[in-house]
């Protein structure tokens, strides 16, 4: 028996799995997708279905997954695959009940891994499973070619429904029958002629099940407040040779020319919300203050003051070394893709503690799956990016089960700047979803823009209206 009872949600989760056999378990962030798989796979062993389970997921997801099998599995053996090719493959062959391995190790060691499948039943789980999405990736290719050997074939996403309707497509096609689910441009056509996304999801209601925080968990309430940050003058003055030198370099593009120029103006548009982040980033020199950092002390401040906790989430690496040096004396931890796997676990453990640090710096996208900060009451976005994904699971490392006060998101937008635009795009997430997070490069949206309606929102840092 496991020692840990099921939440009611998580016990139809587990009877979804092993009912249906294959599917898609879409629970949102922090509802426990992770103990859901883990119970299934327990039932299913000592029912003498499956002997083994292999998990592919993100690699900074590795540890966490071995450490959630001592906590609620604790008489299961786990595998981490880690290493080289030749150390991988001997995590691959000896006898274990669970076997943990990254997409990238996974794609490299289809062999091995199908060896392993043919070897032993196995039940596979996809965690984080938009990372095989795009059915022409390797992800995708690698998931392809192990699913057929299996009949329990489990995909855990907590962001199932703000992908386009080509993420799903390729997802269903994983735990669905074959013939089951249309052809990819029926799929698509049905999901566009839908009137909404409930009736554009029923082709593939069968196989996914959703829950949501809000109909599972009475947690405390989430708080949003934006603060406009004034740029201090001279780092306006940067930010705006920037914008007119972009602004004069495409204003005198044809249509043809800027719609090449589409994915070199991202980068350009990255550029613009550097500058109103942390013009050091691009000029190393520069040793003024910017004025997030300056609204970031006071927040901190006030923060720290209450005795409350808080994480600072910023997109850029140097950035955050940046703060963590400057808020040293409170004993800032940071967290990000350099942090050492080994570190990680750690550093979120000492954030967590009663007695640890008051504050965290971390980057969405290293920090924002796989943690439990629900120590900290204030999370303040110094930066964001056009991903949506990264903005959203962030959000419940600290609004999760555990989680006993209200939470209060600050968002730091550098008044008048491109930033305005990337937060209407996160607000718009519905309708930029393909855009954002769908297979088309995150250009796209500005190669269906014209030169004037993307010099209008360089110029006012408005999203025109009719785009997103």
């Amino acid at each position: 028996m496991s020692e840990l009872a099921l939440m009611p949600h998580q016990e139809e989760g587990v009877n979804f799995l092993l009912d249906r056999k294959s599917g898609l378990v879409a629970f949102e962030q922090g509802l426990g997708k992770t103990r859901v798989a883990l119970e299934a796979f327990r039932r299913a062993l000592n029912a003498g279905t499956v002997d083994a389970l292999i998990v592919i997921c993100p690699n900074s997801l590795k540890d966490n997954w071995d450490e959630e099998v001592a906590r609620f599995t604790p008489s299961l053996t786990v595998s981490v695959v880690r290493g080289n090719g030749r150390e991988r493959r001997k995590a691959l062959a000896i006898v274990a009940d669970v076997f943990v391995v990254n997409y990238e190790a996974a794609r490299n060691d289809i062999a091995a891994l199908r060896a392993l499948m043919q070897r032993r039943r196995c039940a596979l789980v996809l965690d984080e499973s938009h990372n095989v999405k795009n059915i022409r990736t390797l992800n995708s290719i690698c998931a392809r070619n192990l699913a057929p050997l299996t009949d329990y074939k489990w995909l855990l996403s907590g962001t199932p429904v703000t992908n386009t309707a080509a993420d799903m497509y390729a997802q269903m096609l994983l735990v669905a029958p074959v013939g089951q689910i249309p052809p990819r441009e029926l799929f698509m056509l049905n999901m566009t002629l839908a009137r909404d996304a409930e009736s554009g999801l029923r082709q593939t209601r069968h196989y996914f099940t959703r829950k949501t925080k809000r109909q599972c968990l009475n947690l405390p309430e989430k708080r949003f407040r934006d603060v406009l940050v004034d740029l201090p003058d001279w780092q306006q003055a940067l930010y705006d040779a920037a914008r007119k030198g972009l602004l004069d370099e495409v204003r005198i593009m044809t249509r043809k020319e800027f719609a090449s120029f589409a994915p070199t103006a991202l980068t350009r548009l990255l550029r613009l919300s550097q500058l109103a982040s942390n013009p050091a980033l691009i000029f190393p020199e520069e040793k003024r203050t910017p004025g997030k950092f300056s609204h970031l002390d006071r927040l901190i401040d006030q923060v720290t003051t209450s005795d409350q906790k808080l994480i600072v989430w910023s997109s850029y690496v140097e950035t955050i070394r940046a703060l963590t040096s400057r808020y040293s004396d409170y004993g800032a931890l940071s967290l990000y893709g350099g942090t050492p796997a080994a570190e990680r676990q750690q550093i979120a453990a000492s954030f967590q503690s009663l007695e640890g640090p008051k504050i965290l710096v971390a980057n969405p996208a290293a920090a924002g799956t796989g943690f439990t900060f629900t120590q900290a009451t204030f999370a303040i976005y110094e930066s964001l990016t056009w991903r949506y994904d990264l903005y959203a699971q962030s959000q419940d490392r600290n609004h999760r089960i555990g989680q006993n006060s209200p939470v209060t998101y600050i968002r730091l937008i550098g008044e008048s700047t491109i930033e305005e635009v990337i937060c209407q795009c996160l607000e718009r997430k519905r309708a930029t979803a393909e855009r954002i997070l769908g297979d088309t490069p995150a250009y796209d949206f500005i190669k269906q823009m014209t030169v004037a309606e993307f010099c209008s929102m360089v110029e006012t840092s408005k999203l025109p209206n009719n785009r997103s």
